[in-house]
């Protein structure tokens, strides 16, 4: 069985589990921490590769080692996942965690680019703005841009809004070259 399938499915058995458990938000957490420490730590990930070492003997290290830090579901999992990369599974299972984490919340990721810094309050209302038009729950984050003229440009999850002087300045341009 592919590795994709093989991420999806256990994907969505943890996601159940941490559903079960009301836990989903500490699974995720578990997973991204995980994910972090592999790409860091040259050492951990010969450890999740040695063929050496038991599958269930890696999930005890995995939970003494990451301790309260790591949720029990994650450390378990390990034991689990007999005979794969784990390094390559867990950055799927993140992925596809993220994912139905996020449907499953009504969360979408937003990222504004505006020319000049507002205030809080502003912000605040672009955020409510952002929610009543999509009607999710956004988690904004906000770029200052000093060489935007004016305007916002938006990324919302993997589309991508435009709604800068400069945009519009370009369409004009492009409207008056073809004309």
């Amino acid at each position: 069985m592919k590795l994709e399938s093989k991420a999806k499915q256990y994907t969505e058995a943890l996601f159940n589990v941490a559903v079960e458990s009301k836990s989903e938000k500490e699974v995720k957490d578990s997973i991204i921490l995980f994910n972090d420490i592999s790409k860091k730590s040259s050492e951990f990930r010969a450890f999740l590769l040695s063929k050496r070492i038991s599958d269930s003997d890696k999930a005890k290290v995995v939970k003494e080692a990451f301790g309260k830090q790591c949720h029990p579901i994650v450390s378990e999992f390990v034991a689990l996942i007999n005979g794969e990369n784990p390094i390559k599974l867990f950055q799927l299972i993140q992925k596809y965690y993220d994912t139905k984490f996020a449907d499953s919340m009504n969360l979408v990721e937003v990222s504004a680019d505006i020319p000049n810094s507002i205030s809080e309050s502003e912000e605040k209302e672009l955020k409510a703005s952002i929610e009543s038009i999509l009607d999710k729950t956004a988690e904004l984050s906000i770029n200052v841009d000093p060489s935007l003229l004016g305007g916002i440009k938006l990324r919302v999850g993997n589309k991508f809004m435009d709604a800068s002087v400069q945009n519009r300045l370009e369409k004009m341009r492009q409207s008056l070259l073809t004309t």
